[in-house]
């Protein structure tokens, strides 16, 4: 046999066979198309199942940034310096809040209006945590292009649209169209609540913070005043103690002059007595000595250049009563000069006038420039009241509204799968069968 025998037996051998895998295919067709519709079929009732058991809603609400007028207010009283974008930041950081939305949820009670069983839970925070997680909130914007603006990541820039006016859009997706529209807008409205509160709240501690600085500055130049005026008082003590040293020092020279002057008055009238004795000359009708007149010799001439003045002329009767006028003196006081000026300087200041009023001074806070200046800045504190009555963080643009999600691709390309898996693996099985046929035939 040649080759172009072989040949066309081989082909000969192929054609049977393509045409018998063909018959029996066709044998098997009604099982090949049975088999692929169950499957295909069974795709499209679990598509259709998945889409009346769990319909998806998105949920949506909108707001726009603040308003100008709305920053003026936050900044009434120059506390802060909030603006449209500080704002928004505060708004945005509360609704992203897993705390703050778990509080709003637990505070609406949607535990109970989710629970559709009304089973009791037995782990209401592990319950409470799996929807919060399983409805996840989204912040974004739109761009004057129609993009979408992710603002949920931590990377978000939220100075890159401070120029335009773009609304904010916040988002959940859910199987509850209304519990989910009724919790989207508390959470909106709570969080722009929250924001004003906060923001007041901030401005409210930065003036209990400012009047405690008030006070404690003023106690420190109260503390101070007090420790200068003590001080001062203590050096005028000092000084008018040395000032009334000096006096008395200066008193007790002149009495000591005084004394000593008086002894020897004594002496010397003593002495010209008793020459006048020697004389003859008793009494004199020169008179007294002038007892007032500390000078003892103003009433005569004396010779200045004589060792003894002649007082002697006096007469011995008017000297020796001088003599014991002068013994019996008690105190050379009246007959000092200067003592009478001396003892009022020491008058003047044992009653110091500064003194007394330094140590009589109750409160040094008149005296006190800055004092008056911290008072008028702490009434000033103390009137403002932060009213946030009006005042909305951000400015609801659409309340909360529920759409349905349209199904997914992935579902259409689901049952094409099963058609074709189907169809597949049917011819597949056919085979097989035909196979296990011809086994069975041939034994």
């Amino acid at each position: 046999m040649n080759n172009d025998n072989l040949n066309n037996g081989s082909y000969a051998d192929d054609e049977i066979d393509l045409r018998q895998l063909a018959k029996s295919l066709k044998e098997r067709s009604r099982f090949i198309f049975g088999f692929t519709g169950v499957i295909t079929l069974a795709a499209i009732v679990y598509v259709l199942a998945q889409a009346y058991s769990a319909v998806q809603y998105k949920v949506e609400t909108s707001f726009l940034k603040p308003t100008d007028t709305t920053v003026l207010n936050l900044n009434k009283f120059q506390l802060l310096s909030e603006t449209k974008d500080s704002i928004y930041t505060r708004f945005l950081n509360l609704v992203r809040s897993k705390s703050f939305q778990k509080s709003v949820f637990l505070d609406g009670d949607y535990l109970n209006k989710l629970n559709e069983t009304n089973e009791p839970i037995a782990d209401v925070k592990a319950f409470v945590s799996g929807i919060i997680n399983s409805t996840q909130l989204s912040v974004f914007e739109i761009d004057s292009k129609g993009k979408r603006i992710d603002n949920d990541n931590d990377n978000y820039n939220y100075q890159t649209f401070t120029k335009i006016e773009l609304p904010y859009i916040l988002s959940i997706e859910g199987e509850n169209p209304d519990v989910l529209s009724e919790y989207l807008d508390e959470v909106a409205s709570k969080a722009n609540q929250q924001t004003v509160l906060n923001i007041t709240n901030l401005e409210q501690q930065m003036i209990s913070n400012r009047l405690e600085e008030i006070t404690l500055e003023k106690n420190m130049l109260l503390g101070k005043a007090k420790e200068d005026r003590l001080s001062q008082i203590l050096r005028i003590k000092e000084e008018d103690a040395q000032k009334i040293r000096e006096l008395n020092d200066l008193i007790e020279r002149a009495r000591y002059k005084a004394k000593k002057e008086r002894i020897n008055d004594i002496e010397t009238l003593t002495a010209a007595a008793k020459l006048a004795g020697s004389l003859g000359i008793i009494d004199n009708n020169l008179g007294k000595i002038n007892e007032s007149n500390n000078d003892i010799n103003l009433n005569i001439a004396i010779n200045e250049t004589d060792d003894l003045p002649e007082w002697y002329l006096f007469g011995e009767k008017a000297l020796l009563e001088r003599v014991e006028s002068l013994k019996s003196r008690t105190s050379d006081d009246p007959f000092i000069p200067e003592l009478v000026s001396l003892n009022n300087q020491i008058n003047e200041i044992q009653n110091n006038n500064l003194l007394q009023t330094l140590e009589e001074r109750q409160d040094d806070s008149p005296f006190i420039a800055r004092i008056n200046e911290l008072d008028i800045e702490s009434a000033q504190l103390k009137s403002i009241i932060l009213d946030i009555t009006g005042i909305d963080a951000m400015q609801v643009q659409q309340y909360a509204s529920a759409q349905p999600i349209p199904s997914n691709s992935s579902n259409r390309l689901l049952i094409v799968l099963a058609l074709f898996g189907g169809f597949v693996m049917s011819i597949i099985l056919a085979l097989l069968m035909n196979l296990f046929k011809e086994e069975e035939t041939d034994k």
